[in-house]
């Protein structure tokens, strides 16, 4: 299996850092994007393994196996999967939506979760491709089943999962700007019902059509526009957020949450990575690290702020400029206890 991590790693770490680059105005806590991945390389992975073997062994039982080698792949397979991977989103939601400033916050955590379902995935499939390989490397039909695995699993398929997971997340992460009943609930189930249709097709086309084609229409002809439509989604909301936070950035400083000299810095994001560099070079680790949760947080109340001037509604708006405040503090305080540790070395050296 350590061969297939290692190769599946090399699929996963671009993919991963895809979702991070899209959320880069507003960077979320590194704690809680790991534990998206982690959700999705562990709890949601494994429990999906456990479950459909054992529902596959119901099915088989209470009806046929005939019956089970369909219906696994067609209901049992996309149902656990795409409900156990949206349960972070949805807790999310629920529980912790003071995080989400938008749709493109929920694709950035959705696209981490099936990253790391897709890490664990494709190291179990590799894994077993390898080691049938290695154990004869003159046979054919382990070579040809390697390159096929690797083929599908890192070049055809590396968005699979987490374009998943994403269409899902469109739903339940919108839910949060939704007031109507209807369309909340309209939103929730319909968009996993999509991803589990999705999901469905692909399965059943690869593992029981007698068409052995048909894999191949599905992934041209539906797989592919939609990852190209999800691909252009977040694209245009990563550039509406940019945007968001440019343009009421002024706002912010006029109104005293942010300081004045730092409006330009922070409209952009390579002089807020100069920033970052500087502080980290002067004031340590600490410092450099208080200083990013201050841009993420600024960005996040320069959304909301857009959000509320377009519509007329604040939610979360208060919440969040005590959220800057107290995240400009924690920075300036980690700045000064850094350099009035220099001082005192400097002192001590000096008394030596």
């Amino acid at each position: 299996m350590t061969a297939g991590l290692v190769v599946s790693a090399l699929a996963a770490v671009p993919v991963a850092g895809a979702f991070l680059w899209l959320g880069r105005w507003k960077r979320e806590r590194s704690g809680r994007l790991l534990s998206a991945f982690v959700w999705g390389a562990s709890l949601a992975a494994f429990a999906a393994i456990w479950s459909e073997e054992a529902l596959q062994h119901l099915a088989d039982t209470a009806v046929s196996t005939n019956f089970g080698h369909w219906f696994r792949p067609l209901v049992i397979t996309p149902v656990a999967e795409e409900v156990l991977k949206s349960l972070f989103v949805l807790w999310v939601v629920i529980y912790q939506a003071r995080w989400l400033t938008g749709l493109l916050d929920g694709i950035v955590y959705a696209g981490l979760v099936g990253t790391g379902f897709a890490c664990t995935e494709n190291t179990l499939y590799l894994g077993k491709a390898v080691t049938t390989f290695a154990t004869d490397v003159s046979d054919p039909h382990a070579a040809g089943q390697l390159a096929a695995t690797v083929f599908l699993r890192m070049v055809m398929l590396p968005f699979f999962h987490p374009l998943m997971v994403i269409v899902s997340a469109s739903g339940i992460a919108a839910v949060v700007r939704e007031r109507g009943r209807s369309a909340r609930a309209g939103l929730a189930l319909g968009a996993p019902l999509i991803a589990i249709a999705l999901h469905g097709a692909w399965d059943w086309a690869g593992l029981a059509s007698g068409d052995p084609f048909l894999i191949y229409k599905i992934y041209g002809g539906i797989l592919v526009p939609a990852f190209l439509t999800m691909l252009i989604l977040a694209l245009v909301l990563r550039r509406r957020a940019g945007k968001m936070v440019v343009a009421s950035l002024p706002v912010l400083a006029r109104d005293g949450h942010i300081d004045p000299s730092e409006v330009t810095p922070l409209s952009h994001l390579g002089q807020r990575r100069r920033w970052r560099k500087a502080v980290l070079r002067h004031s340590g680790r600490s410092a450099a690290q208080a200083t990013t949760r201050y841009q993420a947080e600024a960005s996040g109340l320069s959304i909301r702020t857009t959000r509320a001037q377009a519509t007329g509604h604040g939610d979360g708006l208060d919440e969040q400029v005590r959220t800057v405040a107290a995240a400009r503090s924690d920075m300036l305080g980690a700045i000064a206890a850094s350099q009035g540790s220099v001082r005192r070395a400097a002192v001590s050296h000096t008394g030596r």
